[in-house]
């Protein structure tokens, strides 16, 4: 099974949808919807649309049942993107500046918040394209998905505008679960089955691997923050300690490194952004390294992607053999083995 081509097939179908789906119009305004098409035109795997696709596939639904809405998890996707680079200062996504970087905050959020205006059209589509109660079932998911993403994101910016850092592994578990697995496995998997026709219990059974997947990936994206070549990553490499988030490793390093290591991370890391020293930003690097914080948080996604596994086999019965269950099932690996 070949991750990459079936993640490209995919890619060039969603980007034919979100082309359809943006106005074209000469007389209405090409600047906004020549960014709108930005994020989604630099070079990204679109995982979400891919994982939707696979599991209505796989469950014997059929491909114009579900790419509409794969279309609208990553025009979400990458309005998040725009507002979260804009939160936190990010400079790099997808090996160019950020959005706001290039064209200034206010032009950055609106293009955001067209992504998501244009997305509500698809979704209301639904009702003809499928019948009204998958449609419903499926603007629903898409609903909850877009709250719970929001408030996993208040959660980390109340973090670090709280200076907060007495948290645990259930903190953190709670925050990625309502940040990152609701809009990144979670949603996609059951929008995938709902668009197949799948019931309630199967609907649970996704919603479970999703929330392992989602904690296993984010996890693994924290990792690649500190650790990956730049050249592959596509993003600033440290951004998470220079921007001060709360990542799994770092909270492991506040519970178990000296109390004067302790207290100098805790220094820097409420230092904002522009006031930090790179000599700092380094000596935690190391220190994350020495203190086994890396190790921790590989060994940690590393448990949860097999718990997924665990998950994914029980789904034997619900998800037909074939390239798209192979996909999923490569997914698994991937999620932890990922250089970027």
């Amino acid at each position: 099974m070949d991750l990459n081509a079936y993640l490209d097939e995919v890619r060039g179908l969603v980007l034919d949808e979100i082309e359809r789906i943006v106005p074209s119009d000469s007389r209405r305004n090409e600047d906004l919807y020549r960014l709108v098409l930005d994020y989604p035109l630099r070079k990204a795997k679109m995982l979400r649309p891919a994982i939707a696709v696979a599991v209505c596939r796989a469950m014997g639904g059929n491909l114009q049942a579900i790419l509409p809405t794969a279309a609208v998890l990553e025009l979400y996707h990458n309005a998040f993107l725009i507002h979260d680079d804009v939160e936190d200062g990010s400079l790099l996504r997808r090996d160019k500046p950020t959005l706001h970087q290039q064209h200034g905050v206010p032009i950055a959020v609106n293009v955001g918040d067209a992504m998501l205006a244009l997305a509500l059209g698809p979704l209301l589509d639904n009702m003809e394209l499928l019948d009204l109660g998958r449609a419903l079932r499926i603007l629903e998911a898409v609903r909850r998905m877009a709250v719970e993403s929001t408030e996993g994101q208040a959660m980390e910016l109340a973090w670090v505008r709280t200076r907060t850092w007495d948290l645990d592994e259930r903190d953190y578990l709670r925050m990625v679960h309502k940040k990152t697995s609701w809009y990144t496995f979670l949603t996609p998997m059951v929008v995938g089955g709902i668009a197949a026709g799948a019931g309630p219990d199967e609907i649970v059974r996704l919603r479970l691997l999703g929330s392992l997947m989602g904690s296993a990936f984010q996890i693994k994206d924290d990792l690649l923050n500190l650790e990956a070549d730049e050249r592959e990553y596509g993003k600033e490499i440290g951004g998470d300690l220079w921007e001060g988030k709360h990542t799994l490793m770092l909270i492991h390093f506040m519970r178990a490194a000296p109390p004067e290591d302790v207290a100098r991370a805790r220094r820097m890391l409420d230092t904002p952004r522009e006031e930090k020293l790179e000599e700092d930003v380094l000596w935690l690097l190391a220190r994350l390294g020495e203190c086994g914080s890396m190790r921790h948080g590989a060994e940690f996604a590393t448990t949860r992607a097999l718990a997924a596994k665990k998950r994914l086999a029980g789904l034997s019965e619900t998800l037909r053999p074939g390239v798209h269950r192979d996909f999923l099932g490569e997914l698994m690996t991937y999620v932890v083995a990922r250089d970027k």
